[in-house]
């Protein structure tokens, strides 16, 4: 890793964020508060004041905490290291990161034509309800993970081209290509697949499910 990398890699590693401190604080809170509850007598809850004490914990203090890190779970788990955490992935994810590798995911990666969330990005899908399709299909993916999955990996489904059409198709070096405009329809209905043929090398090995 060079000095540019380790920068980077510390200027996003500031320890816990807020929102998690506030969800540690409030998870705290109200463990300490229904200890206090499951303690006292009932009859003093049945006062106003033990009223409002239910009421604070169970249904503003325990909903909000439990929101607030379902958001932090939900925007950790797009990382490219929340992915790599399952040992099946590191073979996808060590060719993501290889400067050498000239498979599809790493030139994005390699090249930061995504940003951030490389994993994530490509593997949303497309429209208003990507992203929460995204995080079901990851929950099958955990569930699989578990249970024992099938080899060698593959999709459930065909790769979906808006995927790809979200960022390229604005470009005019899309927009201009012959091949695009000849099998615009085919393209666009996922017919024919952006990957393959004489089109787009593969995104990872074939085999990078074996690098475990």
């Amino acid at each position: 890793m060079n000095p540019f990398e380790e920068s980077v890699l510390a200027a996003n590693s500031g320890g816990i964020p807020l929102v998690a401190w506030i969800v540690i604080v409030l998870c705290v809170v109200c463990i300490a508060l229904i200890l206090i509850i499951l303690t006292k007598d009932p009859k003093k809850m049945a006062v106003p004041s033990g009223k409002w004490l239910l009421l604070i914990v169970f249904f503003v203090m325990s909903p909000t905490a439990y929101l607030l890190n379902f958001s932090v779970a939900i925007e950790d788990s797009k990382k490219v290291d929340f992915c790599n955490s399952c040992h099946v992935m590191h073979g996808y994810v060590n060719d993501l990161k290889n400067p050498d590798s000239e498979y599809l995911a790493s030139a994005h990666y390699q090249s930061r034509w995504i940003a951030d969330s490389q994993c994530f990005t490509c593997h949303s899908d497309y429209g208003l309800f990507g992203n929460m399709k995204a995080k079901m299909t990851g929950i099958r993916h955990v569930w699989a993970y578990y249970t024992g999955y099938e080899t060698p990996i593959k999709l459930y489904k065909a790769y979906n081209n808006k995927i790809c059409l979200r960022c390229h198709a604005p470009t005019l070096a899309f927009q201009e290509e012959d091949m695009h405009i000849e099998y615009a329809d085919d393209i666009l209905s996922s017919k024919t697949s952006c990957i393959g043929l004489d089109c787009h090398v593969r995104p990872h090995p074939v085999e990078a499910w074996k690098e475990q």
